[in-house]
Order: structure tokens, then C-alpha cells, then sequence
């Protein structure tokens, strides 16, 4: 974050990870032009500007500065040119005008000559400085230094420290965790504003008693969206917020951003929020992603790590809003038209109660590995189903009665019930238990065994279920490859499919206009579609943003679409055509 002039009107300029530069209006937050892409990430972002000259910002992306000059935001771009973004804390000391760096020692020079003066200060060998700011305590220049001390002190707490440039003698500090220190005089008094580990809070504080005399909210991470307990691993929260300070109509001001990805302006004399930006999607990975249908046109649902569910237009690509869901204490409850349009799926958290939330598939995607979770709402052909478990039998039941489909089957206590797949033979629906190298198909209209088919298996992740030629055939993976079989005889539908240079994540499948379709996502982000008429590869491989996919296949205006997600916040959707 950092602060302006665009000719004379105040500014706020904010540099993401994605690479990307925004000016906001100041006070209202309000964005001016387009986003500019400059290369990312952007480390570091500093202003330089004077009434009615063109707004300079000095960026650091990566190892390379840049200088960007800002003429004209009106929609049209900047002009980039190399510069030097390097800058250095300038102060008065015994009269003379200083310019103080710190490293792993602390330097003085006398900034008309470039002669060091004073004594250099050793702060520690390898030092990570964050910030430096120079404060007057007591008549005295102050360097107050926000690092981690050197090599001996890491992984530790980086507090403030103080240190008389006049004599070099270090004085007392501010215990604490910061990410970066900032200056601002507030009431006519000079204040230092850290940013808080690991809070994303801000602490204002007095440099002369080194108490806290204040604290903003700042950017706090986002919650959890399924809560990193119950997947068994821990997700550690978000933490960094950028922080710059200035005035405005005369007021001190600060403004922050973070991984909430918000824009803050704050008064610092009433330590209030004054306007936030709005982020137009998701803040953080999308764990899942959904097609289904709202009032009639097809619609993308997406869940990510931040704990929102948005829905999205797919003809469009724009956010849309959706009603907030309604919630149910039984399924008697739930209207048969909502049953009928596949809209309400099993809500784990509210202890067995359902919800309207548009697209039961995405609940499919997101339900927990712990087997003692309530049941979910799937399908299965063309039915509606709520499908669980009871000890070691399976069930399905019909959504608008409650009542069984047919009779459980019996899969064992300690079968995974995420790793079986539903499917449908010749009308009948099935369950697909596939362990040790085999794959039993369990009838639900008798509870027994139809049959078993020798070496078609996937014991890591559930198998994939097509219809090719009148014959039900399931995908499995080793590895990079893939394997179609039919589900009747155990024998290959096509050739191995082959392409992907890392290991397959994900299986969808469903229907390019007539032909039968694969679509799979493999680590590092590639994603393939396949013909599964003759196993091979339609198009050319599509790329996602990074490691970290989730997938879904959509229809719309008869054309088929495929998006994906991950951790870069964003949905991807490819056009495969008719």
C-alpha cells in the first residue's frame, strides 16, 4: 500500500500478488481506471508526488525495480520505465540533514558530503530488516528498527528496536511480533504505527513510553470455510497486511490491505474505519466448484477457504446474487419443487438439518472425510438421492419421502464411503466399492452382489462412471494414466489414455454435443479432455492457475464448458464447443 497525489487529488495506490497495481480515490475507495499489470509479485510500493505533476511510484517486483509514472488513469495505460526504487530514512542530526540505512549494521551519512558519521551500529549478521523509521525522543534522533536481530534469533519474534544514532546506544524497545513499523504525527504528536503477527491487527503506539495507545482491527485473516480440523490438517491463517500512513483534509490517516483482499482507510485520531473496497470474488482458494441452474440459466457455484459460496452466471462470468438459502429441520419439511430441482443438500454443521443452497453437487464435493458425517444429497442416473451409511451397510433414500430406495448394502465398517461411487445399470441404481485391485458392484434394489470385476480399481480417489455405446464403463488412474473399463466384463472400452507428465487429481466426465467425454486435471495444473469413443485427446491441453485444481463441466446455450480453480481466487472456464 502507499499514498499520493494524482495532480491534486489524493490517492491510494494497492499492489497484489497477482502482479497487478489499482489507484483508489481518497476518502470514498473508490477505483480510478483499470488495473495495470506490472509483473508480480510486487514486494514493495513507495510514492513520490507533487501537486499537478504526474503521480511516481517506485516498485520492487522481485529482484527488479521499476519506476512507474502515472499521467493519465482514465482507462488508458501507464507508462513503465526502469528506475531505481531504492530510498533510505532521512532525518536531522546536530544540525545536519542524515541519511540512515539499516542492514546488518545501522549507518549515518551526512547527506550533503555522503561522509559516514557517527558510529556504526551492528544490528546482527544477515539481518531481515522490515522497516526503519527515525523518530526525535528527548531532542534526539532515535532510529526505531523493525528486524529479526540476524541468523541467531530466527525463527523468533521481530520487535521494535531503538537505538541514539547520536551516541549508538541502544535503548528500550517494544516486545512484540511486527511486520512492518510506520510514523504519523496524530494530535500534534509523533506516533508508530506495527502491524501485528499474527492478528493482522495495527498497534499505535507512544515511542516516548512505549505503551500502546491504540489499536485498528486491520485485515484479519479470513475464516476457515470447512475448518482444517476435520480434514485433518491444520490451515495456517493469512497474516500479511501492508500498512501506509498520511493525511488527508488535514486528518492522519492510515491505510491497509491484506489477505482479505480489501482495501482499508482508517482516521488515526479516532482509531474508526472511515471505507473499505469490496472484493469482487473470493479472497482466498476455491476449495469446489458446482453447476447447476437458478431461475432458469445455468449458474457456477464456488466455495472457497474464506467461507463464502457466490454464484456466478455462466453465460455472463458475472457474480450474481443468490437468496440466502433456507434451512429446514426434516426433509418433510422441504417442498417437493426444491426436491425435483436438486436445490437442498445435507447441512453437517446445523446436526442434521438441510439447506437450500442451490446445487447439492457442491456439498458432494466439499463433505468431510470423517465418517461419522451426516448423509448428502447426490445423484444417481437421473435421480435425486440422499445417499449414507449406517455401521457397515450403505443406503440411498428418495428425497421427497424419506423412504428407502430399494435395500442397503453391505460395504464393510471400515470401507471409506468417499472412495465408493454411485452409478446405474440397465436402470438400476449400484454401488461401486473399489479396494485391493477390485471392483464389486452391490445392487440397492436387492442389497446383494451383482458381480466383480478383477483388476479395475482405485483405491485412493472415487472412480469415474460413463455411458459409451449402451455400456456403462468406469475410469480409473495409476498415476499419470488412465484406464476405461466395462463395468460388466473388466475389459478395456479404449486404449490407455495417455498424456499427462504428473499425477491425475480429478475425473469428470460427461458429453461433448454426441461424443462421450473425459475431462481430467493432473498435478501442476493441466487439464485434458478425452473422447472416450477411442481414448483420445480432443484439443489441445488446457493450463490452470497453480498446483491446487478443483474442476466442474457445465452447459450453456449447448455449448459444454469446463472451469477450475485453485489457490490464485480466481474460476477459469474454458469453451470445449458444441
Amino acid at each position: 500500500m502507499a499514498i499520493g497525489l494524482l495532480g491534486s487529488r489524493p490517492v491510494a495506490v494497492s499492489a497484489g500478488d497477482e502482479g497487478s497495481l489499482r489507484v483508489w480515490d481518497l476518502p470514498t475507495l473508490a477505483p480510478i481506471g483499470e488495473p495495470v499489470k506490472v509483473g508480480g509479485p510486487i514486494r514493495a510500493i513507495t510514492t513520490s508526488s507533487f501537486p499537478e505533476h504526474p503521480l511516481t511510484l517506485f516498485v520492487k517486483v522481485g529482484r527488479s525495480e521499476k519506476t512507474i509514472t502515472v499521467r493519465r488513469f482514465q482507462g488508458q495505460p501507464l507508462t513503465v520505465t526502469s528506475g531505481d526504487a531504492k530510498g533510505a530514512a532521512i532525518g536531522r542530526l546536530n544540525g545536519r540533514t542524515v541519511k540512515v540505512t539499516a542492514g546488518d549494521e545501522l549507518h549515518v551519512v551526512d547527506a550533503g558530503t555522503g561522509r559516514e558519521i557517527g558510529p556504526r551500529i551492528l544490528l546482527g549478521e544477515d539481518n531481515g530488516v522490515n522497516a526503519l523509521e527515525l523518530v526525535t525522543l528527548h531532542g534526539r534522533l532515535t532510529a526505531v528498527v523493525n528486524d529479526n536481530g540476524g541468523d541467531e534469533n530466527e525463527p523468533g519474534p521481530d520487535p521494535l528496536r531503538f537505538v541514539d544514532l547520536a551516541s549508538g546506544r541502544r535503548l528500550v524497545g517494544i516486545d512484540g511480533d511486527f511486520t512492518t513499523v510506520r510514523k504519523a504525527r496524530v494530535n500534534g504528536k509523533t506516533v508508530l504505527l506495527t502491524v501485528n503477527r499474527p492478528a493482522g491487527s495495527i498497534s499505535i503506539w507512544d515511542p516516548v513510553s512505549r505503551k500502546q495507545i491504540g489499536l485498528l482491527p486491520g485485515n484479519p485473516p479470513a475464516p476457515s470455510a470447512l475448518g482444517g480440523e476435520s480434514y485433518g490438517f491444520s490451515r495456517p491463517a493469512f497474516i500479511e497486511v501492508s500498512l501506509a500512513v498520511g493525511e488527508l483534509a488535514g486528518r492522519p490517516i492510515a491505510i491497509t490491505g491484506g489477505g482479505d483482499n480489501t482495501v482499508r482507510l482508517w482516521d488515526l485520531g479516532t482509531a474508526r474505519q472511515l471505507a473499505a473496497t469490496v472484493p469482487p470474488g473470493h479472497t482466498d482458494s476455491i476449495l469446489a466448484i458446482a453447476v447447476s441452474e437458478s431461475a432458469g440459466r445455468p449458474v457456477a457455484i464456488t466455495q472457497g477457504w474464506d467461507g463464502q459460496t457466490i454464484q456466478w452466471d455462466l453465460a455472463t462470468g458475472r457474480r450474481v446474487a443468490a437468496p440466502p438459502p433456507d434451512t429446514y429441520g426434516s426433509l418433510e419439511d422441504i417442498p417437493a419443487d426444491r426436491l425435483r430441482d436438486r436445490t437442498v443438500v445435507a447441512d453437517r454443521a446445523g446436526g442434521g438439518r438441510f439447506r437450500d443452497l442451490v446445487a447439492s453437487s457442491l456439498e458432494e464435493a466439499l463433505r468431510a472425510r470423517d465418517e461419522r458425517t451426516a448423509p448428502w444429497v447426490t445423484q444417481v442416473g437421473d435421480r435425486t438421492v440422499l445417499f449414507g451409511r449406517d455401521g457397515a451397510r450403505a443406503w440411498i433414500k428418495d428425497l421427497a419421502t424419506g423412504a428407502g430406495i430399494g435395500a442397503p448394502v453391505k460395504i464393510g465398517a471400515t470401507t471409506p464411503l468417499q472412495l465408493t461411487t454411485l452409478a446405474e445399470i440397465d436402470g438400476r441404481p449400484v454401488l461401486l466399492v473399489s479396494l485391493k485391485g477390485t471392483t464389486r458392484i452391490l445392487d440397492f434394489q436387492s442389497g446383494h452382489l451383482l458381480g466383480e470385476v478383477s483388476g479395475v480399481s482405485s483405491s485412493e480417489s472415487p472412480i469415474a462412471v460413463a455411458r459409451v455405446r449402451c455400456t456403462t464403463g468406469v475410469l480409473t488412474r495409476r498415476s499419470s494414466r488412465l484406464y476405461f473399463w466395462d463395468l460388466r466384463t473388466g475389459r478395456r472400452l479404449t486404449p490407455t489414455l495417455r498424456g499427462h507428465g504428473t499425477r491425475v487429481l480429478q475425473i469428470l466426465t460427461g458429453r461433448l454435443g454426441d461424443i462421450p467425454i473425459a475431462v481430467t486435471a493432473a498435478l501442476g495444473g493441466e487439464i485434458r479432455v478425452w473422447n472416450l469413443l477411442d481414448g483420445q485427446q480432443i484439443g489441445d491441453p488446457l493450463k490452470a492457475h497453480n498446483r491446487l485444481v478443483v474442476m466442474a463441466l457445465g452447459y450453456v446455450n449447448g455449448h459444454t464448458v469446463v472451469l477450475a480453480g485453485g489457490k490464485a481466487e480466481k474460476v477459469l472456464m474454458w469453451d470445449l464447443g458444441r
